[in-house]
């Protein structure tokens, strides 16, 4: 059996699938096992044998490290528990370049909110529970998880983006688990529009391709379109 060494890979590394069947190779002493199986050229691996499986088990027994779309997919966070929805209450804006948008349960996708007058100052309308997207101008967003305070003013806890995101989806399917659908569209499949968490995100790009309508795949990748979908709790079907 070989051993492979640390030298050359990256985080632990010999192989990492970066688009469907096409590799990164991190470890040089891994070619000797793909040649049979596809075309090197030079750190680039394009698996052509329909050995797959075969081939992921042999190197996997020879102690190499082999990261797959599959592994990536399986490793992405799912959504908590949907934390309940409340009450309205009050926030007063810090400045007039303050924009607030709250994740949007039907459409599940960012919503701005409208600021209002009161008193004199500028606020928005804000449910207990809801999640919350910050921009001051053109800085970077902040995330927050909005909790209703005594006096009816809305207090907001910190959230990092993909907590924010598996957040609202979680509520959204909570009020409403119905599937989502992908339509044909010129040879391809175009996968409804869901406001991604960074992670789910990452690992659509490998293997969808943007266009002006949103992301498509093809046939051989929709089983993948599916299972990160599924990951967010999210059944993907194909309107027919």
């Amino acid at each position: 059996m070989a051993h492979t060494t640390r030298q050359g890979r990256r985080g632990g590394l010999d192989m990492d699938e970066i688009a469907p069947n096409r590799f990164l190779i991190y470890n040089a002493q891994i070619n000797s096992v793909l040649k049979s199986e596809g075309d090197v050229r030079g750190r680039v691996f394009e698996l052509t044998s329909w050995r797959r499986d075969g081939l992921l088990a042999r190197l996997r027994e020879r102690n190499y490290h082999v990261r797959t779309i599959a592994d990536r997919l399986a490793a992405l966070p799912a959504p908590p528990p949907a934390p309940p929805i409340g009450g309205a209450g009050w926030r007063p804006l810090s400045s007039a370049i303050d924009h607030i948008s709250h994740f949007d349960l039907i459409q599940l996708r960012w919503h701005p909110l409208t600021s209002q007058e009161r008193a004199g100052a500028l606020g928005v309308t804000i449910y207990d529970g809801w999640v919350l997207r910050r921009r001051k101008g053109r800085n970077p967003a902040d995330y927050y998880l909005a909790l209703k305070e005594r006096g009816g003013g809305i207090g907001l806890r910190p959230l990092d983006e993909t907590s924010a995101l598996l957040t609202g989806i979680a509520q959204a399917l909570d009020q409403d688990p119905r599937p989502l659908l992908a339509e044909r569209r010129d040879g391809a499949l175009l996968l409804p529009e869901v406001e991604l968490p960074p992670p789910h995100r990452a690992v659509l790009e490998l293997f969808a391709r943007p266009s002006p309508a949103g992301a498509l795949v093809d046939e051989a990748t929709w089983p993948l379109a599916q299972e990160l979908y599924g990951r967010l709790g999210i059944q993907l079907t194909l309107a027919e």
